[in-house]
């Protein structure tokens, strides 16, 4: 299984292959070993400093994005947990299927994100905003 730093290694060999370039030149633009440039591409020895020298002298930008950790409240909780239980049930889901295809199309980010409105709705109408969004970012439930 890939983790972020495959994915940011993968990243790199691409633009180095877009550019051209051999490994030993990306090396010696950062003034590192082709062995060095290698392991990168494959995901290990990632720092922070590593991705700014590369992205320097691949030409492109690197950008963290560091977000906030929610906190919810009991009744956030509650009417996320009924409304996917009913999500569930509609479209013949188990809770955890229901709960892997909400997170993956958005539906469930949306509900909690507008639980303010969403939760003056009846749980219907939430569930089938769900659906909706899900529906718009390439689901098929």
């Amino acid at each position: 299984m890939a983790n972020r730093f495959d994915e940011i290694g993968l990243l790199f060999l691409k633009r180095r292959q877009e550019l051209g370039l051999t490994q030993e030149q990306v090396g010696e633009r950062v003034g590192v070993a082709k062995s060095e440039i290698s392991k990168i591409e494959n995901g290990r020895g990632i720092t922070f400093s590593t991705i700014n020298k590369l992205s320097e002298a691949l030409g492109v930008c690197a950008e963290v994005k560091l977000m906030p950790t929610i906190s919810a409240s009991s009744d956030v909780i509650h009417y996320i947990v009924m409304s996917l239980g009913l999500f569930a049930r509609q479209h013949g889901l188990t809770r955890k299927e229901a709960c892997n295809y909400l997170l993956r199309f958005k539906g469930l980010q949306f509900s909690i994100d507008n639980y303010e409105a969403e939760h003056q709705l009846s749980l219907q109408d939430c569930v089938d905003d769900m659906a909706a969004i899900c529906r718009r970012n390439g689901g098929v439930v």
